[in-house]
């Protein structure tokens, strides 16, 4: 009779003969269950791990939030400083630039909204100055004006315009010179000022300056007062007529009210100094003409006073002399005529010894 297969322990790499699968034992299934369902000690430690990185990566993405909208939430309020007009336009990502409103100087804080632009220019009175003093006027170093006289002399002139922005026109401005120069800027501003008042300044000091001889010009004050107040004139229509309306007010200009011309000084005017020297050599000879003349003069009075005074002296004769004897003393008696008819008595004469 054959041996009898002994049988074998069940092990993990039988085979079972009906072709069933291996047999697992049972501790390993539960160790493995116990492994997969993330229970246990494992389980529960890299659950302790997980929540705290959670909660700092919340609170470092909410930090970042706050940081970035911060600038955004204190953008969209403004206000304006005394000596500052703004005009707010609406705009950023989500909306096209458009004009909202104008906002007073001294204003407090209002909400502009967000993503808005304020734009500020001043409203107190501002000032171009032409001079060669250093540090003093508009343009860095010496500056000056020259215009032709009508006998084509040189004068220099050093001239100041005062005056205030037309806030009543401040939107039209804003659009049609401000956005260009971007004079809400102190560097546009300056640029802005510069290229419209220096060339219309130019050109009226040239026009009225040929209308006179710079002797008149020179010496006559009325005549250069009268020049001044043309020329004021002139650069108010010459800037109006150059930009299109009147922006640039006199330094009395308040909003709603009426926009007079700026103010337009002449400061001082020099000419070549060899023409100055010709008409202080002109007035140093005219002086001493006159003096001169002052001089024939009085001889002339005394030479007519003398003459006078011998005619008299003449008519007079021997009468003359003893009038000026009894009148000094030298003589103590009167001579009176007999046909007067009057006695006098004369004056006593002390005895003699």
């Amino acid at each position: 009779m054959p041996d009898e297969e002994k049988p074998v322990a069940a092990g993990d790499n039988d085979v079972d003969p009906l072709g069933a699968p291996a047999t697992v034992p049972v501790e390993k299934k539960k160790r493995r269950g116990r492994d997969r369902s993330g229970g246990g000690l494992a389980g529960v430690r890299r659950l302790a791990i997980g929540k705290p990185r959670f909660v700092v990566v919340l609170v470092v993405v909410i930090a970042i939030a706050v940081v970035a909208l911060v600038p955004m939430v204190v953008g969209a309020f403004a206000k304006t400083p005394k000596d500052k007009v703004g005009i707010s336009y609406g705009g950023g990502p989500f909306e096209g630039s458009h004009f909202q409103k104008v906002v007073q100087p001294g204003s407090g804080l209002f909400f502009k909204g967000f993503f808005d632009s304020l734009y500020l220019y001043p409203a107190d009175q501002r000032n171009y100055i032409i001079t060669k003093t250093a540090e003093q006027g508009s343009m860095v170093g010496p500056d000056s004006v020259v215009a032709p006289s009508n006998d084509r002399v040189q004068v220099e002139y050093q001239v100041a315009v005062y005056f205030k922005l037309n806030t009543d026109r401040l939107r039209a401005f804003h659009e049609q010179l401000g956005l260009k120069y971007r004079a809400y800027t102190s560097s546009g501003w300056d640029d802005l000022i510069q290229d419209t008042f220096r060339q219309q300044i130019e050109n009226a000091l040239q026009a009225e300056t040929r209308r006179y001889p710079v002797g008149d010009i020179y010496s006559d004050p009325d005549l250069l007062a009268t020049l001044q107040e043309k020329v004021r004139r002139a650069l108010s229509t010459r800037l109006t007529r150059s930009l299109g309306a009147r922006y640039f007010c006199g330094p009395t200009f308040r909003p709603g009210g009426r926009c007079t011309e700026p103010t337009f000084i002449i400061k001082r005017i020099d000419i070549p100094k060899n023409v100055a020297t010709a008409f202080e050599d002109n007035r140093t000879s005219e002086v001493q003409i006159a003096t001169k003349q002052n001089e024939v003069q009085q001889r002339t009075a005394e030479a007519e006073g003398i003459a006078a005074l011998n005619q008299a002296l003449a008519a007079a004769g021997e009468n003359y002399v003893l009038l000026r004897a009894i009148e000094s003393g030298k003589i103590d008696f009167w001579v009176i005529p007999d046909s007067s008819g009057v006695d006098l008595q004369g004056p006593t004469v002390p005895a003699s010894p």
